[in-house]
């Protein structure tokens, strides 16, 4: 049964009142294409930007070597710097990243976006981030 990974995006868009939730699965070749994405009306897809491999960026290599959530409540100012067309050219002041990882190995990430502010993250807000990547890594699994 194929998985739904964009109900999934939808799911946290509205927990998280996010902008955009974008969930990115390693390819045959294990390049992390963007598999599902969830926009908040107004918002830009990520699909009209300048594309990117999220793989060449300190972001994904965070989290590639922590396994852990990276949590960035203002991009522009952070020492851990995502793409700059992720900051110019999509807005996004705010971010949650979660490697998805099966095996011990990082597959995916999940990305909740905010537009045009910073913003201070609450527990509840990670902690469903933290579930959302929890559902994903249980669906690939099997």
């Amino acid at each position: 049964m194929a998985v739904d990974y964009a109900a999934h995006c939808r799911r946290l868009l509205r927990e998280v009142a996010a902008g955009r939730v974008t969930l990115r699965l390693a390819d045959d070749t294990g390049f992390p294409a963007l598999v599902a994405e969830e926009c908040a009306p107004g918002v830009p897809s990520m699909r009209t930007a300048t594309a990117v491999n999220p793989a060449d960026f300190p972001t994904y290599r965070h989290l590639v070597e922590t396994g852990d959530l990276l949590v960035q409540t203002d991009t522009r100012t952070h020492p851990i710097r995502p793409p700059d067309s992720l900051i110019d050219e999509l807005r996004v002041y705010a971010q949650i990243l979660a490697p998805i990882r099966r095996g011990g190995a990082t597959v995916g990430t999940i990305s909740v976006h905010i537009q045009d502010h910073p913003r201070r993250f609450s527990e509840s807000d990670i902690a469903a981030v933290r579930a959302c990547r929890d559902r994903i890594e249980a669906a690939l699994a099997g």
